[in-house]
């Protein structure tokens, strides 16, 4: 706990005692706390986001929620596990990175891989499974491997990912950086939950990372439980071009497609940091890792991946949505020719109008014939196919007939399968169709 050296773990250094560290802003007695809605962020941190910046901040910002049940029987007692932190879309918006204290303490695991979803706050209804692959399921030692990257089992909505930095270079003591993140607790101000959380600060400390891997960073960032995981963007300050033309404002940094470019995610604060107290390398300090070589060749090569396809979830009561794939089924050699019967039936030519009569006559009298022939055979036009794409069961009914009359069918359609409906004129009527009970 009291060791300052790179190769301890993250872990030991979040302290189990104090709920928050909130710093006391330097030439102010009082604890001021630096961390706003997202909605806040010009009048209260003095940071201009355009419309699509803030877009991806919401769509591409969301919390990570990790929860194992408890047990309880003659044999076991088990306490349940429940784990929230920020996680942040990288290169694609099926790809997501956070803390990897949220799934480890050390090597050892500390929730079930399968009991995490993501939400966006872009969506913040709507919950993605989180797939842990393989690669990613070893625990960490070093300061400096406290992330880990997740595949999403859908996209995200409108999600225009964030960019990663090509460069190895570190981040400079001194440079200014925004922290975005999702709910963290006992916050001073009136947080709203709906939109990330943005705070402003500066890298005071750069520490060199452990065997090649990334560096990380002191910060003086406000920091609390939940922001594990949280972007970090660099800022550049904007002035005005002319005299009176408006106050000064920073920006965050992106690339040339317009998406921000993130540096480093939020993951501790020191052990024995204190609130109400001023930044310091002894104590007082919010830990950063930086996103270099490692980092980056891991997502790029997770995002050279086929993405993993989740199909629709499955609602009780819902409607189902049923594909009906028609194929057309050529002409018989038959019903060419009685085709061409009628053409040459009911062809007009220069003839006197008595015999044009006559011809018409035949020509109606060969269509009733035809219309009564194809009435009665059983031959049909159409072949027709269902097909359920959901991982879910659909229920359906039709009507189906015979020469003895009709009656209701009742059918169950397995997941992502192909129903064989027939060949017929027409599609059977699909009554009812919904996910089975």
């Amino acid at each position: 706990m009291k060791s300052r050296s790179p190769s301890d773990s993250i872990s030991s250094r979040i302290s189990p005692f104090r709920p928050a560290l909130i710093y006391a802003k330097e030439g102010s007695p009082k604890l001021v706390d630096g961390r706003w809605n997202l909605a806040q962020s010009e009048s209260k941190l003095g940071i201009r986001l355009s419309d699509d910046e803030t877009k991806q901040l919401m769509a591409c910002t969301g919390q990570i929620v990790c929860e194992t049940p408890g047990v309880h029987d003659e044999d076991e007692d088990r306490v349940g596990v429940k784990v929230t932190a920020t996680a942040v879309s990288v290169l694609r918006p099926d790809l997501l990175v956070t803390a990897k204290h949220v799934f480890f303490k050390g090597k050892r695991a500390v929730v079930s891989f399968g009991s995490c979803s993501f939400r966006s706050y872009l969506r913040r209804k709507v919950a993605i499974p989180v797939l842990v692959e393989k690669d990613q399921r070893k625990g960490y030692v070093f300061n400096n491997e406290d992330f880990i990257v997740l595949r999403l089992k859908r996209e995200l909505e409108g999600c225009s990912s964030f960019a990663i930095n090509d460069s190895d270079s570190s981040l400079r003591e001194g440079e200014q950086i925004l922290a975005v993140t999702g709910h963290q607790v006992h916050a001073l101000n009136r947080i709203s939950g709906r939109e990330p959380v943005l705070a402003k600060g500066k890298i005071r400390r750069v520490l060199e990372g452990v065997l090649g891997g990334p560096p990380f960073y002191y910060a003086d960032i406000d920091f609390d439980v939940g922001g594990s995981g949280g972007a970090v963007f660099t800022l550049v300050d904007r002035r005005p071009r002319f005299p009176h033309a408006g106050h000064a404002h920073a920006t965050p940094v992106s690339d040339d497609e317009g998406r921000l470019v993130l540096r480093g995610i939020t993951v501790a604060y020191g052990p024995r940091a204190k609130n109400n107290r001023p930044y310091s390398d002894e104590r007082n300090y919010t830990i950063i890792i930086g996103l270099q070589t490692e980092f980056r060749d891991l997502v790029k090569g997770k995002a050279h991946k086929p993405a993993a396809v989740e199909p629709a979830p499955c609602l009780q009561g819902g409607a189902a949505k049923i594909n009906v794939l028609s194929e057309s089924i050529p002409l018989t050699q038959s019903e060419t020719l009685a085709a061409l019967l009628q053409q040459h039936a009911c062809r007009r030519d220069a003839t006197p109008d008595r015999k044009a009569g006559k011809a018409n006559a035949n020509c109606t009298k060969l269509a009733k014939g035809l219309k009564l022939a194809a009435s009665q055979r059983v031959r049909e036009k159409h072949e027709f196919r269902l097909k359920n794409a959901t991982s879910c069961r659909i229920c359906f009914t039709y009507d189906r007939c015979n020469h003895y009359g009709c009656w209701v069918e009742a059918v169950r359609l397995s997941a992502e399968s192909t129903l064989f409906a027939g060949v017929r004129e027409r599609a059977p009527v699909i009554k009812n169709p919904q996910f089975c009970k």
